[in-house]
């Protein structure tokens, strides 16, 4: 999928195609950052890291992530060249934005303590994906994380937002298990694994519980955290 196209409509858009859920594009993209902040939180890992943002689209999570990563330093790649101008542009001065070919990254071994892909994977042929997390592997440093934020193709409503989604066209949902076993064979150790985004707005009361269901395969979405370690 070429998203130049639709770089400056994307937000627009992709609000559009999930008002079924009740929120704006808005809210997931904090609910993201928030449990990224968890994460670090709960495990007492230091906050001052430098993170890439791949696929990092128009910049959404740069929006938000300095709230919670004050210290953090940000770089963001996508292949769309109209994306990262519309990030560039928006995110001015606190990340660093570029273009990539899409299957090889362009930074030394060992650059980043952590990586990240937000509803990324999907979007990259099945053929490309070990390529790409061997990359992300090579590019972190020892103890470095990677964290995935993916569709869960067993939810209904993710299924059908995807299939009706014009960004989603041609792309391959893969669930938690096929995912942990990519990033398995490309060497990552599996810290954590958790569903995640089970209630649309009509029942946000019910969201206070949302963390006791990690495990419950009906969330819309799952989370992942891998760790370069090495044995």
């Amino acid at each position: 999928m070429n998203f130049d196209k639709f770089s400056k409509e994307y937000e627009k858009i992709h609000d559009r195609n999930i008002r079924i859920f009740g929120e704006s594009s808005e809210y997931f993209t904090k609910y993201k950052v928030k449990i990224l902040n968890y994460f670090y939180h709960k495990n007492k890992i230091n906050k001052t890291i430098k993170l890439l943002d791949l696929g990092c689209g128009t910049g959404k999570i740069e929006r938000y992530i300095f709230s919670y990563f004050p210290q953090i330093e940000v770089y963001g790649i996508d292949p769309s060249k109209e994306s990262i101008k519309v990030a560039s542009s928006t995110i001015k001065g606190k990340a660093i934005f570029s273009t990539c070919d899409g299957k090889n990254i362009p930074f030394d071994n060992n650059f980043f303590d952590a990586i990240l892909f937000s509803c990324v994977l999907h979007h990259i042929p099945p053929t490309n994906r070990k390529q790409i997390l061997d990359e992300s592997y090579r590019i972190l440093k020892e103890n470095g994380y990677l964290f995935i934020f993916e569709h869960n193709p067993w939810n209904l409503l993710t299924r059908y937002v995807v299939k009706n989604c014009i960004f989603d066209v041609d792309t391959h949902l893969l669930n938690k298990k096929e995912a942990v076993a990519l990033f398995q064979n490309s060497n990552f150790f599996i810290k954590e694994t958790k569903y995640i985004v089970f209630f649309p707005k009509i029942l946000k009361w019910f969201r206070k519980f949302e963390r006791k269901l990690g495990q419950c395969p009906l969330g819309a979405q799952y989370f992942i955290a891998a760790q370069k370690i090495n044995f």
